[in-house]
């Protein structure tokens, strides 16, 4: 008979808030952190979860370590605690330096995730390395898992967790029109909204289709969709998303 893993959560926010609603669907024994009391005895009064008296007390306890801190606060908050061979920390810390961190919490290993909110609903796609199947199995809960296979590529595959906070300003942006053009604004969000998570199940389940060939599937001489992208293309809509994007890379970098 197997024993239930127990997981510590250290930094109890907005994340984690939309995070263990799913988690706690698992076999999983979880302990939160009192960093982020409010959210914390919410969660401990609805899910029926303990709250750890200490950060060094979730570690002593826990399989599994979730840091769920501001980046900056990462390296600090693990400095001085107490960590055991065979234990994992698993940063949701994006920008913090693994060498660095990893150097803290041994002989503990490291694991890097990134979620997003979304996880609420299973939908959050999330990053993962290195590939780890206990963690797998935790984060699952909260939407597919998608393993790297470097370090390197963490930080630019990470800047999709902001684009996912870009998609909802673009929502916002086209719901509002609809809106302007006398569609209630809920049946715009929800229209919107829709069409967002439509066009993106194409590109998801038609893997063997480029997205290219997609578009041109939809983008056929003299339709209107070709005919709005000529203009989106003209005013070079697009290259603002990937300046910010190389923005975020150069940020981490930095």
């Amino acid at each position: 008979m197997s024993t239930a893993v127990t997981v510590g959560i250290i930094g109890v926010g907005h994340l984690i808030r939309h995070m263990v609603p799913a988690m706690v669907r698992s076999s999983h024994r979880f302990i939160l952190s009192a960093r982020g009391r409010k959210t914390s005895s919410r969660l401990a009064d609805q899910y029926d979860l303990e709250i750890a008296e200490s950060n060094q007390d979730i570690v002593n306890r826990a399989d599994i370590v979730i840091l769920s801190v501001r980046p900056f606060d990462a390296v600090a908050v693990v400095t001085d605690l107490e960590w055991r061979d065979g234990q994992t920390v698993l940063s949701f810390c994006a920008g913090t330096g693994s060498a660095e961190l990893a150097l803290h919490i041994a002989p503990a290993k490291l694991v890097m995730a990134m979620p997003v909110v979304a996880a609420q609903f299973k939908e959050s796609p999330t990053l993962l390395y290195p590939d780890n199947m206990a963690c797998r199995t935790l984060l699952e809960t909260c939407g597919p898992v998608i393993a790297l296979a470097s370090e390197e590529q963490f930080s630019p595959a990470s800047v999709i967790a902001c684009y996912y906070g870009w998609v909802h300003e673009l929502v916002g942006q086209v719901s509002a029109w609809l809106s302007e053009h006398g569609i209630e604004p809920d049946v715009a969000r929800q229209l919107v909204a829709q069409m967002t998570r439509a066009a993106a199940t194409s590109v998801r389940e038609r893997i063997d289709t480029s997205v290219e060939e997609l578009l041109a599937e939809l983008a056929t001489p003299r339709s209107f969709t070709a005919a709005g992208l000529e203009i989106l293309h003209r005013e070079d809509s697009f290259a603002p998303w990937r300046h910010a994007a190389d923005h975020l890379v150069d940020q981490q970098k930095s």
